[in-house]
């Protein structure tokens, strides 16, 4: 027979399996049950027991539709348990059962993650001569998928398909499912495109997974394009789809085509749920668009979709992130008259919101608030209530917090270990913060390599280089591995120390181990070379930066040209100022300002104010330092009366009241009434 030879070829399963003495049926399965829900399973058992000892014995559809509910309660050890009792699966059983009981039973061990078992059952039910249906493989296919065996899965549906078995919506959907979660969408957009030759063309389930897929590995051009497809195809995108897309198109600030998106829902009349407003609502929230958001808000309640805990959240958010605080904390209090009540995020983001406007007070009153109301606060509640108070220099008060966590149950993770860590290194309590290391491990928290890079830091920027290097020891004795960072803080806390020697030698070192130089290293060198005024070697380190997989960015081009600059050698820095826009880099004010120097005291102002006037063009607001760099050139160069033009029209621009002030006073003191005169 076809079919049997279809159900040979696909299951390859132990003879083992084959008996009823060796199923795994007759295990003793102990199984917990929710509080919740133990009277409801104590309930459907006993029902059970009492239909099989009925006389007559009822039809095996009563006793399938309460293994059924016990199965999707999760109780699958439960189901499997009665199955077993009753000898449903034997060659003798109670009641002749269906195909269904079998698939009820090969679906509980798959989802206790014991596929071989359900293959045995399948073997059991061919052999007792059922016909196993669409269902049977489809749970099978899931099971394995679930499993993370997504190549037996293809597997089985090559096999079953090959030998005339023709899958369902829900087969095709199981192994879409399961390639888009591997992450092989190509595969799942070959799948969907079979079934559009086969019997069971592609709806919006499948379509929708695949381009949640795409969409969450940033492959929106094509997700677009399966959108639009699918639409031409007449198949209705729903309020999966767009939200899908709206997050997507979120996560990369595209912002506008979100907007368009939730638009053609509407127009289209595409159920709007509050999760996919929330999503755009955060993402303009956090871009700072507030008004866009408070419209979408009042769109939102227009169509009756009721906001919840996490819309106001997002809003919350928003308002902080703009410093609006009072508008933040009357957000907050009327959540209780629109019926939200407010979860330890909700309070997280207030205190974290007054604690960046340098509110330290008003956050402690929300976090005192918060216990009285009987939430509980988390980690990021301290953790952010400790960064709000070192920042406010209340180091006293921070450092008791790890103990009040203690208090309410929470362990101090090694964040708020780096972050009171580090607070107190920014503040030069360098002592104090060598203290607290130490506490830290007796309070039987490991420091991290983060921890060793702070308190390193904290000594190099404090010209106590020596210290930093003791440090570096001790981390190497206490089996931590030092990284990149490491050894960034060291070498440029050597070459500010006048030890450049020592400095290469831990960058010898440090490929030595297998770290790579990142941007940073070179920076901190070129830095150092250029000020030391060792261009050529600069030079070649600059040269040789790409061939080491390192791509300069400003902060190079900024070293590099201020040391030619510094040597006289101008030409060459104009060379590479000019290279910036091939190197797809910008010059900012800093950029500008080094090139407009050099080229002020190379005595060639013409082209200094070329570039000031560029500068302008290209959206870069000079600062005070350009101007003073400007008048000085010109009045060095003994050009008063151009300093003076140039004053003049600076001061008629849109300059800033210090900029205006200090050109106002910038004259020598014999040019001043000209200078008065012409206002």
């Amino acid at each position: 027979m076809k079919m049997m030879h279809v159900f040979s070829v696909a299951v390859h399963v132990s003879r083992k399996f084959l008996t009823s003495q060796h199923l795994p049926f007759n295990r003793s399965y102990t199984f917990a049950v929710p509080k919740n829900r133990n009277t409801d399973l104590k309930t459907l058992v006993s029902t059970f027991n009492r239909l099989a000892y009925r006389n007559p014995v009822p039809p095996i559809p009563d006793f399938t539709k309460i293994l059924s509910v016990i199965a999707k309660r999760n109780h699958f050890a439960a189901a499997i348990s009665l199955i077993n009792q009753f000898d449903f699966l034997g060659v003798n059983p109670v009641l002749k059962p269906t195909i269904y009981v079998f698939n009820i039973a090969i679906n509980c061990f798959c989802h206790l993650k014991r596929v071989d078992f359900g293959f045995a059952v399948l073997a059991k039910a061919t052999k007792l001569g059922y016909q196993p249906d669409c269902a049977t493989f489809n749970t099978l296919i899931k099971g394995l998928c679930g499993s993370d065996k997504l190549h037996q899965a293809i597997k089985l549906f090559d096999r079953i398909v090959k030998n005339g078995f023709e899958p369902n919506v829900v087969t095709y959907g199981t192994l879409i499912n399961g390639l888009c979660k591997a992450g092989d969408t190509h595969s799942a957009i070959i799948l969907l495109q079979n079934m559009e030759t086969s019997t069971c063309p592609p709806g919006i389930v499948q379509y929708s997974c695949i381009i949640d897929s795409l969409c969450k590995r940033k492959r929106f051009v094509e997700a677009l394009k399966l959108f639009t497809e699918m639409k031409r195809k007449g198949v209705s995108p729903n309020v999966v789809t767009y939200t899908c897309l709206i997050h997507g198109l979120c996560s990369i600030h595209s912002w506008d085509e979100a907007l368009e998106l939730l638009s053609e829902m509407h127009a289209r009349n595409v159920s709007l749920n509050v999760h996919t407003f929330s999503i755009l609502l955060d993402a303009l929230c956090k871009e700072g668009r507030i008004t866009e958001a408070e419209s979408l808000l009042s769109l939102m309640i227009q169509i009756g979709v009721t906001p919840n805990t996490v819309t106001y959240n997002s809003l919350i958010r928003g308002y902080c992130l703009l410093g609006k605080m009072d508008v933040a904390r009357k957000l907050f209090d009327s959540m209780v008259d629109q019926h939200c009540t407010h979860s330890v995020i909700s309070y997280n983001i207030l205190i974290k919101g007054y604690s960046e406007n340098k509110k330290i007070d008003e956050a402690l009153s929300v976090f005192r608030e918060m216990c009285n109301e009987d939430i509980v606060p988390s980690l990021v509640t301290y953790n952010t209530l400790i960064i709000g108070l070192c920042q406010a220099g209340r180091f006293e008060e921070a450092l008791l917090l790890p103990y009040e966590m203690k208090s309410h149950g929470l362990t101090p993770d090694i964040s708020t270990y780096n972050t009171l860590l580090d607070a107190l290194c920014n503040n030069t309590k360098l002592d104090e913060a060598l203290k607290f290391f130490d506490s830290m491990i007796d309070q039987g928290c490991t420091p991290s390599v983060m921890s060793y890079n702070i308190l390193m830091k904290g000594y190099s920027e404090n010209e106590e280089i020596d210290e930093a290097l003791n440090m570096f020891s001790k981390m190497s004795k206490n089996g931590v591995n030092p990284n990149v960072v490491t050894y960034n803080t060291l070498i440029s806390g050597l070459f500010h120390a006048g030890r450049p020697e020592e400095a290469r030698m831990l960058s010898s070192e440090m490929k030595s181990r297998g770290l790579k130089p990142d941007i940073v290293t070179f920076n901190t060198i070129l830095n150092t070379l250029c000020k030391n005024g060792k261009l050529d070697e600069a030079r070649s380190l600059f040269n040789t930066m790409d061939d080491d997989g390192v791509v300069p960015d400003i902060v190079t081009c900024n070293c590099i040209i201020d040391g030619m600059c510094k040597s006289g050698e101008t030409d060459d820095a104009y060379g590479v100022f000019l290279s910036l826009s091939s190197r797809g880099l910008q010059p900012n004010v800093r950029t500008y300002n080094i090139m407009i120097d050099g080229l002020c005291k190379a005595s060639e102002l013409d082209k200094a104010n070329t570039l000031f006037l560029e500068m302008k063009a290209n959206g870069c607001s000079a600062d005070e330092i350009t101007y003073k760099i400007m008048v000085q050139g010109f009045i060095r160069a003994k050009q008063t009366t151009r300093a003076i033009e140039f004053i003049n029209r600076s001061l008629n621009g849109n300059v800033s009241a210090d900029v205006k002030k200090w050109l106002n006073g910038c004259c020598p003191p014999m040019d001043q009434k000209i200078l008065s005169s012409s206002n």
